[in-house]
Protein backbone atom coordinates (compact mmCIF):
# COMPACT_ATOMS: atom_id res chain seq x y z
CA UNK A 1 0.00 0.00 0.00
CA UNK A 2 1.11 3.35 -0.67
CA UNK A 3 2.60 5.04 2.15
CA UNK A 4 2.90 1.98 4.16
CA UNK A 5 6.05 0.30 6.14
CA UNK A 6 8.43 -1.46 3.34
CA UNK A 7 9.04 -5.06 3.49
CA UNK A 8 12.70 -6.06 3.62
CA UNK A 9 13.41 -7.87 0.12
CA UNK A 10 16.65 -10.59 1.16
CA UNK A 11 16.93 -11.61 -2.43
CA UNK A 12 16.65 -8.20 -4.01
CA UNK A 13 19.12 -6.89 -1.45
CA UNK A 14 21.64 -9.63 -1.78
CA UNK A 15 21.46 -8.64 -5.55
CA UNK A 16 21.90 -5.08 -5.52
CA UNK A 17 25.23 -5.66 -2.98
CA UNK A 18 26.69 -7.80 -5.33
CA UNK A 19 26.25 -5.45 -8.19
CA UNK A 20 27.65 -2.58 -6.15
CA UNK A 21 30.64 -5.02 -5.12
CA UNK A 22 31.49 -5.92 -8.98
CA UNK A 23 31.18 -2.72 -10.17
CA UNK A 24 33.56 -1.13 -7.33
CA UNK A 25 35.93 -4.49 -8.09
CA UNK A 26 36.46 -3.21 -11.61
CA UNK A 27 36.41 0.38 -11.13
CA UNK A 28 39.25 -0.01 -8.61
CA UNK A 29 41.00 -3.09 -10.73
CA UNK A 30 41.16 -0.54 -13.63
CA UNK A 31 42.90 1.87 -11.60
CA UNK A 32 44.76 0.05 -9.74
CA UNK A 33 46.44 -1.58 -12.49
CA UNK A 34 48.08 1.55 -12.69
CA UNK A 35 49.61 2.44 -9.03
CA UNK A 36 53.18 1.13 -9.94
CA UNK A 37 53.28 2.01 -13.39
CA UNK A 38 52.16 5.18 -13.88
CA UNK A 39 54.32 7.44 -12.57
CA UNK A 40 57.34 5.59 -14.08
CA UNK A 41 55.83 6.08 -17.49
CA UNK A 42 55.04 9.44 -17.41
CA UNK A 43 58.97 9.53 -16.55
CA UNK A 44 60.23 7.07 -19.29
CA UNK A 45 58.17 9.54 -22.04
CA UNK A 46 60.25 11.91 -21.02
CA UNK A 47 58.63 13.76 -18.34
CA UNK A 48 60.40 15.59 -15.18
CA UNK A 49 60.15 15.24 -11.27
CA UNK A 50 58.54 18.46 -10.82
CA UNK A 51 56.36 18.72 -14.03
CA UNK A 52 54.67 15.16 -12.90
CA UNK A 53 53.93 16.55 -9.74
CA UNK A 54 52.50 19.42 -11.34
CA UNK A 55 50.38 17.42 -13.63
CA UNK A 56 49.08 15.65 -10.62
CA UNK A 57 48.11 18.13 -9.17
CA UNK A 58 46.31 19.81 -12.16
CA UNK A 59 44.72 15.88 -12.63
CA UNK A 60 43.11 16.44 -8.91
CA UNK A 61 42.21 20.10 -9.60
CA UNK A 62 40.33 19.06 -12.75
CA UNK A 63 38.51 16.32 -11.15
CA UNK A 64 37.69 18.70 -8.15
CA UNK A 65 36.06 21.02 -10.71
CA UNK A 66 34.05 18.46 -12.66
CA UNK A 67 32.51 17.05 -9.69
CA UNK A 68 29.14 18.78 -8.66
CA UNK A 69 28.71 18.68 -12.67
CA UNK A 70 28.80 15.32 -12.84
CA UNK A 71 27.03 14.53 -9.72
CA UNK A 72 23.95 16.85 -11.25
CA UNK A 73 24.34 15.00 -14.16
CA UNK A 74 23.61 11.61 -11.89
CA UNK A 75 20.81 13.16 -10.00
CA UNK A 76 18.99 14.69 -13.70
CA UNK A 77 19.70 11.93 -15.70
CA UNK A 78 20.47 8.87 -13.50
CA UNK A 79 23.35 7.33 -11.64
CA UNK A 80 23.86 4.37 -14.40
CA UNK A 81 24.36 6.64 -17.47
CA UNK A 82 26.83 8.60 -15.15
CA UNK A 83 28.58 5.54 -14.56
CA UNK A 84 29.03 4.17 -18.03
CA UNK A 85 30.22 7.73 -19.23
CA UNK A 86 32.27 7.24 -16.41
CA UNK A 87 34.23 4.17 -17.89
CA UNK A 88 33.87 4.59 -21.27
CA UNK A 89 36.26 8.20 -21.00
CA UNK A 90 38.86 6.69 -18.56
CA UNK A 91 39.07 3.42 -20.88
CA UNK A 92 39.90 6.30 -23.99
CA UNK A 93 42.15 8.18 -21.89
CA UNK A 94 44.15 4.72 -20.79
CA UNK A 95 44.02 3.75 -24.44
CA UNK A 96 45.80 7.15 -25.55
CA UNK A 97 48.30 6.40 -22.64
CA UNK A 98 49.15 2.62 -24.13
CA UNK A 99 49.64 4.60 -27.39
CA UNK A 100 51.90 7.60 -26.56
CA UNK A 101 54.66 7.90 -27.34
CA UNK A 102 55.90 11.26 -26.89
CA UNK A 103 54.95 13.68 -23.69
CA UNK A 104 52.34 15.67 -24.93
CA UNK A 105 50.47 12.37 -26.19
CA UNK A 106 51.19 10.93 -22.48
CA UNK A 107 49.72 14.39 -20.94
CA UNK A 108 46.36 14.69 -22.92
CA UNK A 109 45.75 11.14 -21.94
CA UNK A 110 46.16 11.61 -18.19
CA UNK A 111 43.67 14.53 -18.51
CA UNK A 112 41.26 12.59 -20.60
CA UNK A 113 41.30 9.77 -18.09
CA UNK A 114 40.64 12.38 -15.09
CA UNK A 115 37.82 13.71 -16.66
CA UNK A 116 35.84 10.48 -16.42
CA UNK A 117 36.82 10.11 -12.55
CA UNK A 118 34.26 12.33 -11.47
CA UNK A 119 31.23 10.63 -13.33
CA UNK A 120 31.54 7.43 -11.18
CA UNK A 121 32.86 9.31 -8.06
CA UNK A 122 29.31 9.84 -6.30
CA UNK A 123 26.82 7.90 -8.41
CA UNK A 124 27.56 4.27 -7.76
CA UNK A 125 27.29 4.68 -4.14
CA UNK A 126 24.44 6.78 -4.56
CA UNK A 127 23.37 4.41 -6.43
CA UNK A 128 23.78 1.65 -4.06
CA UNK A 129 22.45 3.43 -1.34
CA UNK A 130 18.98 4.42 -2.97
CA UNK A 131 18.45 1.18 -4.28
CA UNK A 132 19.58 -0.36 -0.47
CA UNK A 133 17.14 1.34 1.09
CA UNK A 134 13.91 0.93 -1.12
CA UNK A 135 14.74 -2.83 -0.92
CA UNK A 136 15.11 -2.67 2.99
CA UNK A 137 15.26 0.51 5.43
CA UNK A 138 16.96 -1.34 8.10
CA UNK A 139 20.17 -2.01 6.09
CA UNK A 140 23.46 -1.13 7.52
CA UNK A 141 25.22 1.31 5.47
CA UNK A 142 28.21 0.30 7.73
CA UNK A 143 28.15 -3.26 6.49
CA UNK A 144 27.52 -2.02 3.40
CA UNK A 145 30.30 0.19 2.77
CA UNK A 146 32.72 -2.43 4.83
CA UNK A 147 31.90 -4.80 2.32
CA UNK A 148 32.52 -1.92 -0.53
CA UNK A 149 35.97 -1.25 0.81
CA UNK A 150 36.61 -5.50 0.55
CA UNK A 151 35.72 -5.06 -3.41
CA UNK A 152 38.02 -2.33 -3.15
CA UNK A 153 40.71 -4.31 -1.62
CA UNK A 154 40.31 -7.30 -3.69
CA UNK A 155 40.57 -4.49 -6.82
CA UNK A 156 43.82 -3.12 -5.70
CA UNK A 157 45.30 -6.32 -5.05
CA UNK A 158 44.53 -7.94 -8.02
CA UNK A 159 44.99 -4.84 -9.91
CA UNK A 160 47.94 -3.76 -8.42
CA UNK A 161 50.01 -7.53 -8.92
CA UNK A 162 48.58 -7.79 -12.96
CA UNK A 163 49.87 -4.38 -13.40
CA UNK A 164 53.24 -4.75 -11.69
CA UNK A 165 53.87 -8.11 -13.55
CA UNK A 166 52.56 -6.62 -16.89
CA UNK A 167 55.23 -3.64 -16.22
CA UNK A 168 58.01 -5.53 -15.27
CA UNK A 169 57.78 -8.61 -18.30
CA UNK A 170 55.56 -6.69 -20.94
CA UNK A 171 56.96 -3.31 -20.77
CA UNK A 172 55.61 -0.15 -18.49
CA UNK A 173 52.87 0.77 -21.43
CA UNK A 174 50.90 -2.91 -21.31
CA UNK A 175 49.16 -2.47 -17.52
CA UNK A 176 47.18 0.95 -19.42
CA UNK A 177 45.82 -1.43 -22.11
CA UNK A 178 44.30 -3.48 -19.25
CA UNK A 179 42.82 -0.75 -17.24
CA UNK A 180 41.49 -0.10 -20.08
CA UNK A 181 39.76 -3.55 -20.89
CA UNK A 182 38.82 -3.34 -17.40
CA UNK A 183 36.63 -0.07 -17.88
CA UNK A 184 34.94 -1.51 -20.73
CA UNK A 185 34.02 -4.37 -19.27
CA UNK A 186 32.65 -2.01 -16.25
CA UNK A 187 30.40 -0.11 -18.89
CA UNK A 188 29.32 -3.14 -20.50
CA UNK A 189 28.06 -5.00 -16.99
CA UNK A 190 26.82 -1.50 -15.68
CA UNK A 191 24.36 -1.33 -19.14
CA UNK A 192 23.51 -4.82 -19.02
CA UNK A 193 23.25 -5.20 -15.26
CA UNK A 194 21.57 -1.98 -13.84
CA UNK A 195 18.87 -2.03 -16.07
CA UNK A 196 16.00 -0.70 -14.21
CA UNK A 197 13.00 -2.81 -13.45
CA UNK A 198 10.50 0.04 -13.43
CA UNK A 199 9.78 2.44 -17.22
CA UNK A 200 12.10 4.99 -16.58
CA UNK A 201 10.43 8.89 -17.98
CA UNK A 202 13.47 10.14 -19.40
CA UNK A 203 11.90 12.88 -21.74
CA UNK A 204 13.83 10.68 -24.55
CA UNK A 205 11.44 9.16 -25.90
CA UNK A 206 10.61 9.17 -29.91
CA UNK A 207 8.67 12.11 -30.57
CA UNK A 208 9.56 14.00 -26.96
CA UNK A 209 10.11 18.02 -27.26
CA UNK A 210 13.59 18.75 -27.16
CA UNK A 211 12.47 22.00 -25.02
CA UNK A 212 10.13 20.18 -23.02
CA UNK A 213 13.52 17.72 -22.38
CA UNK A 214 15.88 20.42 -21.69
CA UNK A 215 13.47 22.76 -19.12
CA UNK A 216 13.09 19.16 -17.09
CA UNK A 217 16.77 18.57 -17.04
CA UNK A 218 17.60 22.04 -16.35
CA UNK A 219 15.12 22.12 -13.28
CA UNK A 220 15.93 18.17 -12.07
CA UNK A 221 19.56 20.07 -11.87
CA UNK A 222 18.66 23.46 -10.25
CA UNK A 223 16.51 21.23 -7.35
CA UNK A 224 19.76 18.69 -6.95
CA UNK A 225 21.74 21.72 -6.54
CA UNK A 226 19.45 23.65 -4.00
CA UNK A 227 19.22 20.15 -2.07
CA UNK A 228 22.83 20.26 -1.81
CA UNK A 229 23.28 23.48 -0.87
CA UNK A 230 20.53 23.36 1.79
CA UNK A 231 22.06 20.62 3.35
CA UNK A 232 25.16 22.19 3.70
CA UNK A 233 24.25 25.22 4.68
CA UNK A 234 21.78 23.96 7.80
CA UNK A 235 23.86 20.54 8.62
CA UNK A 236 26.74 21.51 10.27
CA UNK A 237 27.80 17.70 11.43
CA UNK A 238 27.43 16.85 7.83
CA UNK A 239 29.71 20.13 6.46
CA UNK A 240 32.54 18.64 9.37
CA UNK A 241 32.81 15.13 7.78
CA UNK A 242 32.66 16.03 4.63
CA UNK A 243 35.79 18.64 5.31
CA UNK A 244 37.22 15.33 7.53
CA UNK A 245 37.38 13.14 4.56
CA UNK A 246 38.85 16.16 2.59
CA UNK A 247 41.61 15.87 4.43
CA UNK A 248 42.56 12.43 5.48
CA UNK A 249 42.15 12.00 1.15
CA UNK A 250 44.96 14.49 0.98
CA UNK A 251 47.28 12.83 3.94
CA UNK A 252 46.46 9.53 2.33
CA UNK A 253 46.59 10.94 -1.37
CA UNK A 254 50.49 12.65 -0.42
CA UNK A 255 52.28 9.62 0.30
CA UNK A 256 49.87 7.97 -2.00
CA UNK A 257 51.77 10.00 -4.99
CA UNK A 258 55.39 9.68 -3.96
CA UNK A 259 55.81 6.19 -2.70
CA UNK A 260 56.56 4.58 -5.49
CA UNK A 261 59.96 6.73 -6.17
CA UNK A 262 60.89 6.32 -2.72
CA UNK A 263 60.70 2.92 -2.67
CA UNK A 264 61.67 2.13 -6.49
CA UNK A 265 65.27 3.15 -4.72
CA UNK A 266 64.48 1.22 -1.57
CA UNK A 267 63.42 -2.53 -3.72
CA UNK A 268 65.92 -2.31 -6.29
CA UNK A 269 63.79 -1.60 -9.00
CA UNK A 270 61.56 -4.64 -8.50
CA UNK A 271 57.62 -3.80 -10.07
CA UNK A 272 57.27 -6.87 -8.01
CA UNK A 273 58.49 -5.94 -5.02
CA UNK A 274 56.60 -2.34 -5.41
CA UNK A 275 53.39 -4.58 -5.93
CA UNK A 276 53.63 -6.38 -2.44
CA UNK A 277 54.51 -3.12 -0.82
CA UNK A 278 51.21 -1.42 -1.99
CA UNK A 279 48.71 -4.26 -2.21
CA UNK A 280 49.62 -6.66 1.20
CA UNK A 281 47.96 -4.02 3.56
CA UNK A 282 44.65 -4.15 0.95
CA UNK A 283 44.78 -8.02 1.72
CA UNK A 284 45.50 -8.21 5.22
CA UNK A 285 42.84 -5.57 5.67
CA UNK A 286 39.78 -7.54 4.52
CA UNK A 287 39.50 -9.93 6.84
CA UNK A 288 39.47 -6.94 9.62
CA UNK A 289 36.98 -5.28 7.71
CA UNK A 290 34.06 -8.17 8.05
CA UNK A 291 34.87 -7.83 11.77
CA UNK A 292 34.51 -3.45 12.55
CA UNK A 293 30.90 -4.58 10.17
CA UNK A 294 29.89 -6.89 12.72
CA UNK A 295 31.08 -4.79 15.41
CA UNK A 296 29.56 -1.48 14.41
CA UNK A 297 26.49 -3.70 13.38
CA UNK A 298 26.06 -4.51 17.37
CA UNK A 299 27.36 -1.12 18.45
CA UNK A 300 27.03 1.75 16.22
CA UNK A 301 29.27 3.52 19.06
CA UNK A 302 31.74 1.65 18.56
CA UNK A 303 32.43 3.56 14.44
CA UNK A 304 33.92 6.92 16.14
CA UNK A 305 36.24 4.70 18.51
CA UNK A 306 37.38 2.63 15.01
CA UNK A 307 37.96 5.47 13.36
CA UNK A 308 40.32 7.18 15.94
CA UNK A 309 42.33 4.21 16.51
CA UNK A 310 42.79 3.20 12.98
CA UNK A 311 44.06 6.36 12.16
CA UNK A 312 46.59 6.55 15.03
CA UNK A 313 47.65 3.40 14.10
CA UNK A 314 47.89 4.43 10.60
CA UNK A 315 50.24 8.12 11.89
CA UNK A 316 52.56 6.02 13.83
CA UNK A 317 53.02 3.55 10.86
CA UNK A 318 53.74 6.58 8.29
CA UNK A 319 56.06 7.92 10.54
CA UNK A 320 58.08 5.39 11.12
CA UNK A 321 58.20 4.24 7.34
CA UNK A 322 59.25 7.95 6.67
CA UNK A 323 62.28 7.92 9.07
CA UNK A 324 63.32 3.98 8.10
CA UNK A 325 66.69 4.20 5.78
CA UNK A 326 66.42 0.76 4.92
CA UNK A 327 63.74 -1.29 2.95
CA UNK A 328 62.95 -4.26 5.13
CA UNK A 329 61.96 -1.94 7.78
CA UNK A 330 60.39 1.03 5.25
CA UNK A 331 58.12 -0.93 3.35
CA UNK A 332 56.17 -3.28 6.30
CA UNK A 333 55.60 0.15 7.97
CA UNK A 334 54.14 1.47 4.97
CA UNK A 335 52.14 -1.75 4.29
CA UNK A 336 50.96 -1.21 7.84
CA UNK A 337 49.75 2.41 6.96
CA UNK A 338 48.01 1.55 3.92
CA UNK A 339 46.01 -1.48 6.10
CA UNK A 340 45.12 1.22 9.30
CA UNK A 341 44.55 4.19 7.24
CA UNK A 342 41.89 2.62 5.17
CA UNK A 343 39.81 1.12 7.88
CA UNK A 344 38.31 4.64 8.94
CA UNK A 345 36.20 4.80 5.16
CA UNK A 346 33.64 3.02 6.04
CA UNK A 347 32.33 4.03 8.75
CA UNK A 348 33.10 7.67 7.41
CA UNK A 349 31.09 7.02 4.56
CA UNK A 350 28.20 5.58 6.08
CA UNK A 351 27.85 8.52 8.49
CA UNK A 352 27.83 10.88 5.17
CA UNK A 353 25.10 9.30 3.69
CA UNK A 354 22.95 8.74 6.72
CA UNK A 355 22.89 12.43 6.19
CA UNK A 356 22.76 13.02 2.68
CA UNK A 357 19.27 13.90 1.57
CA UNK A 358 18.44 11.45 -1.33
CA UNK A 359 17.00 13.34 -3.74
CA UNK A 360 20.13 15.04 -4.14
CA UNK A 361 22.82 12.00 -3.02
CA UNK A 362 24.83 12.20 -6.37
CA UNK A 363 24.99 15.88 -6.19
CA UNK A 364 26.27 15.90 -2.53
CA UNK A 365 28.58 12.39 -2.65
CA UNK A 366 30.05 14.56 -5.84
CA UNK A 367 30.47 17.97 -3.68
CA UNK A 368 32.42 15.52 -0.80
CA UNK A 369 34.61 14.46 -3.78
CA UNK A 370 35.34 17.53 -4.64
CA UNK A 371 36.78 18.73 -1.66
CA UNK A 372 38.55 15.68 -1.80
CA UNK A 373 40.60 16.53 -5.09
CA UNK A 374 40.49 20.39 -3.98
CA UNK A 375 42.49 19.48 -0.88
CA UNK A 376 44.96 16.92 -2.58
CA UNK A 377 45.40 18.64 -5.85
CA UNK A 378 46.31 22.33 -3.53
CA UNK A 379 48.56 20.00 -1.36
CA UNK A 380 50.61 18.59 -4.39
CA UNK A 381 51.38 22.34 -5.94
CA UNK A 382 52.42 23.79 -2.57
CA UNK A 383 54.53 20.71 -2.75
CA UNK A 384 56.00 21.75 -6.32
CA UNK A 385 55.79 25.31 -5.24
CA UNK A 386 58.42 24.38 -2.31
CA UNK A 387 60.70 22.49 -4.35
CA UNK A 388 59.92 19.23 -2.80
CA UNK A 389 60.51 16.13 -5.38
CA UNK A 390 59.23 12.91 -5.23
CA UNK A 391 61.37 11.12 -3.61
CA UNK A 392 61.82 13.73 -0.55
CA UNK A 393 59.35 11.67 1.80
CA UNK A 394 60.36 12.59 5.58
CA UNK A 395 58.93 15.57 5.86
CA UNK A 396 55.93 15.06 4.06
CA UNK A 397 54.95 11.78 5.47
CA UNK A 398 55.45 13.17 8.97
CA UNK A 399 53.12 15.96 8.05
CA UNK A 400 50.32 13.26 6.36
CA UNK A 401 51.20 10.94 9.73
CA UNK A 402 50.07 14.03 11.85
CA UNK A 403 47.57 15.11 9.67
CA UNK A 404 45.96 11.91 9.58
CA UNK A 405 45.65 11.52 13.43
CA UNK A 406 44.35 14.69 14.06
CA UNK A 407 41.35 14.58 11.28
CA UNK A 408 40.84 11.42 11.90
CA UNK A 409 39.54 12.41 15.35
CA UNK A 410 38.12 15.39 14.53
CA UNK A 411 35.86 13.44 12.43
CA UNK A 412 35.13 10.64 14.80
CA UNK A 413 33.92 13.50 17.18
CA UNK A 414 31.41 14.38 14.61
CA UNK A 415 29.94 10.99 13.65
CA UNK A 416 29.35 10.69 17.79
CA UNK A 417 27.63 13.78 17.24
CA UNK A 418 25.55 12.82 14.02
CA UNK A 419 24.39 9.43 16.39
CA UNK A 420 22.99 12.11 18.19
CA UNK A 421 21.28 14.55 16.45
CA UNK A 422 20.42 12.58 13.36
CA UNK A 423 18.79 14.80 10.20
CA UNK A 424 14.86 15.68 10.32
CA UNK A 425 14.88 14.75 6.93
CA UNK A 426 15.39 11.17 7.16
CA UNK A 427 12.14 10.13 7.47
CA UNK A 428 11.25 11.83 4.56
CA UNK A 429 13.98 10.93 2.37
CA UNK A 430 13.12 7.12 3.41
CA UNK A 431 9.93 7.91 1.59
CA UNK A 432 10.77 10.08 -1.23
CA UNK A 433 13.21 7.11 -1.82
CA UNK A 434 10.81 4.40 -1.84
CA UNK A 435 7.95 5.62 -3.91
CA UNK A 436 9.59 8.00 -5.92
CA UNK A 437 13.51 7.42 -6.90
CA UNK A 438 13.87 5.64 -10.81
CA UNK A 439 15.55 2.29 -10.29
CA UNK A 440 18.92 3.60 -11.10
CA UNK A 441 18.63 6.80 -8.86
CA UNK A 442 17.35 9.21 -12.07
CA UNK A 443 15.15 11.92 -10.83
CA UNK A 444 11.93 12.56 -12.70
CA UNK A 445 10.85 16.05 -12.71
Amino acid sequence: MKGGPTTPDGTARRATVRLYLLLTGLDFFGDMCLTVTSVLLLGERGLSSSTIIWLIASVWLLEALLEVPTGVFADAIGRRASVVVGFAVRAVGYGMLFFSADPAVAVAGTIVAAVGTPFASGSLDAWAVDRLQREDPSASLDALFARGRMAENAGIVTGTVAGAAAGQFLGLAVPQLLAGSACLAGAACTTVLLRSRTPVADGAGAGADPAGVRRELAAASLEALRGCRRALGTDRVLTGLLLCAAALCLFRGLPGVQWTVHFDVLTGGSLIALAAARCTGDLLQIPLLEVVARKVRHDPGARARIIVLAAVAAGLFLGGSALASSGWVGVPLYIGFVMAGSLCMPGLKAALNERVPARSRATMLSAGGLFNSLATGLGLYVMGGLGIGLADVTGVWTTAAAGTTLFAALAAWFCVRSLRTPPARVAVDSHVVGEAAEEDGARVP
